[in-house]
């Protein structure tokens, strides 16, 4: 019996590990970031009673309009794939950007683990939302990579927002179950050479987003992580933005 009552609760710590956000993991990330920053300010907020890391990047225009960034799977803000040169270039295509951290997991864990943080993610979108307003910031474009991407389509989903267009890049299977909600322009961008999860849901995600007028589905030459493909993602994005 007291062997059950022991395995029991090593079971319960193992699946309640599995699911909390790893607060110790981000820190890590926040200080290689702010260290090597080039582009940009790191900027600190607040969400479920902790603190995260955003960066914002301004426009080379005077323009107050503004994308937020929302990263992939277990990495940061600043993540040289992907999310670097989004937040970065497209400060020369007429936006401030401003890149934040969502809630990671422990290495190893499977991804559909992280919909247990969705709703803290949703929670950090907003405060991203209400400090860009509060600067002045026209908050109008979310941008998301893979897991990110379900993220921002769970927030969009779920919450009233001021966003006028979504991109969301490689984004999975995860997502589907929110497009019937998105009403949005949104573009859905993926690679000839992307991962399972993205390319075995091209059509549901079509599917679900059937009712949404405004909705693009794109495929270009590129992998999950358009690695030596910056340029065409750039292009890709910005063109459809502007």
């Amino acid at each position: 019996m007291k062997l059950l009552l022991i395995l029991s609760i090593v079971i319960v710590q193992v699946a309640f590990a599995k699911t909390t956000p790893d607060y110790a993991k981000e820190i890590r990330w926040a200080i290689q970031v702010e260290d090597a920053l080039m582009d940009g300010d790191s900027v600190w907020l607040s969400a479920n009673n902790h603190e995260f890391l955003s960066i914002f990047t301004p426009s080379e225009s005077d323009t107050k309009r503004t994308a937020i960034v929302v990263h992939g799977l277990g990495v940061h803000p600043d993540w040289v794939q992907v999310i670097q040169p989004l937040r970065v270039v497209l400060t020369e295509k007429g936006f401030n950007t401003f890149s934040i951290q969502v809630p990671v997991l422990a290495n190893g864990v499977d991804t559909d683990q992280y919909k247990s943080l969705f709703n803290k993610a949703d929670n950090r979108i907003t405060a991203a939302i209400s400090y860009l307003k509060e600067q002045g910031f026209e908050v109008n474009t979310l941008i998301a990579h893979s897991l990110g991407s379900a993220m921002s389509a769970h927030y969009l989903a779920n919450n009233q927002h001021p966003f006028k267009k979504f991109v969301a890049i490689g984004m999975p299977d995860l997502a589907v179950e929110y497009l019937t909600k998105i009403d949005i322009p949104m573009l859905d961008l993926y690679g000839v050479d992307d991962i399972e999860p993205v390319l075995s849901s091209v059509k549901a995600r079509a599917n679900a987003s059937s009712k949404n007028k405004n909705y693009h589905q794109k495929m270009v030459n590129a992998d999950h992580f358009f690695n030596e493909k910056d340029g065409l993602l750039i292009d890709a994005v910005s063109t459809w933005l502007n």
